[in-house]
């Protein structure tokens, strides 16, 4: 998913990642962002939605989604929501991005905790009130790169296989 501008409003924000990723299917967990769902109208695929409060406990009947997309709720406990992205993390989502209005910014859905789970910033987006929301990505495709030493080229050294007896 490519970063956008800041201030672009949340709907567009949502039009461009469903341009680019093309899902067909979406999981949206969160109340708030069951009313913001016309910006997913153009939505190729089929939309499943979930209630924030029971969201964790209802994903084990569900199929891999393609993408993702989770409104913070103060609701929910810091354990409750380590437990539902971790899960969608790893078993049902593919991407998974994370809305997070600024007033939930500093509590449980704070900066470090959702590093801490593997996500990364994706900027911000403004709400249809005019408030900031920060987003959060986690992408298996782009969420480590392989580092040098692991590629086979540094394992052996196959120009002193005739050389040395092992």
């Amino acid at each position: 998913m490519a970063q956008m501008m800041a201030g672009e409003s949340l709907s567009a924000r949502l039009q461009a990642i469903l341009a680019q990723v093309r899902p067909d299917l979406v999981l949206v967990i969160g109340d708030s962002l069951l009313a913001a769902t016309q910006a997913l109208a153009g939505c190729r695929g089929s939309i499943t939605c979930l209630s924030s409060s029971g969201a964790a406990k209802e994903l084990s009947g569900l199929e891999i989604h393609d993408l993702a997309l989770v409104w913070a709720d103060a609701a929910l406990a810091e354990t409750e929501i380590a437990i539902l992205l971790s899960r969608l993390r790893d078993i049902y989502a593919r991407k998974v991005l994370v809305i997070v209005p600024c007033d939930l910014s500093s509590g449980s859905w704070n900066r470090r905790s959702l590093v801490r789970l593997g996500f990364t910033p994706y900027g911000t987006a403004v709400d249809e009130a005019g408030e900031q929301l920060f987003l959060y990505q986690f992408d298996i495709a782009t969420y480590k790169t392989t580092p040098d030493w692991l590629s086979s080229n540094n394992w052996a050294n196959p120009e002193l296989w005739d050389k040395y007896r092992w």
